[in-house]
C-alpha cells in the first residue's frame, strides 16, 4: 500500500473518511492537525493560529509531517482543509505519497461548515463571497494536485461512503 493523502474543503469528509478507511485496511490513520498539536503545547489548531498566524503554522504543519514520515511508511493521513494553501506541504505529500481529493458540492459545504463556527478564512461581511472565492481557490489546486477525485456526494452514510471510496482506492491500485 502506498502512503495515502486525503485532501479537501474543510468538513468535506477527509477525517471520517481517513479513519474509517484506514480501519478497513487495518493500517496506520493520522490527522495532520493532530499532528501539529502533538508538536505544541495549544489546546486546539484555531488557538495556534490565532496565537502564531498562518504562516508559522504552515511551517507546523509541513514539520510535523516530515517527523511522522521519519516514523511511518504506509499510512492514510487526512491533511487539514488549508493544506491547499501550504505549498511547502502540498510539495512534500506530491513528492511521498498519493493524494486523494475527496470533493464535495460547494453549496452544501458552507453549511455544515458554519454549523461549526466561522471559519478565519471567511469574511464575516461575506460569507458567502469569500466561500466561494476559497472554494474554488482550493479546488483548482486539489484537483491540479491530486492523483485520485472522488465526489463523495451529498452527505449520508459515512460507512457507504467508505465502502465506495474503499473501491475506488483498490480500482485505481492504491490498496
Amino acid at each position: 500500500m502506498a502512503r495515502l493523502y486525503f485532501t479537501g474543503i474543510k468538513h468535506s469528509g477527509k477525517t471520517t473518511q481517513a479513519r474509517l478507511v484506514a480501519s478497513m485496511l487495518s493500517v496506520n490513520y493520522a490527522d495532520s492537525d493532530d499532528l501539529v498539536l502533538s508538536l505544541t503545547k495549544a489546546e486546539s489548531i484555531r488557538e495556534y493560529f490565532r496565537e502564531y498566524g498562518k504562516e508559522r503554522f504552515m511551517e507546523a504543519e509541513t514539520e510535523a509531517l516530515r517527523l511522522y514520515l521519519s516514523e511511518n511508511s504506509d499510512f492514510i493521513l487526512s491533511l487539514g482543509g488549508g493544506a491547499a494553501d501550504n505549498t511547502a506541504l502540498m510539495d512534500l505529500i506530491q513528492k511521498t505519497g498519493k493524494i486523494i481529493y475527496l470533493k464535495r458540492n460547494e453549496s452544501e459545504m458552507l453549511p455544515v461548515i458554519l454549523k461549526h463556527g466561522m471559519p478565519a478564512f471567511l469574511d464575516p461581511e461575506d460569507v458567502e463571497g469569500s466561500f466561494h472565492k476559497v472554494y474554488t481557490i482550493r479546488d483548482a489546486i486539489y484537483t491540479s494536485k491530486a492523483d485520485l477525485i472522488v465526489d463523495l456526494g451529498h452527505y449520508g452514510d459515512k460507512e457507504e461512503s467508505a465502502r465506495m471510496l474503499l473501491g475506488k482506492l483498490k480500482e485505481n491500485g492504491y490498496v
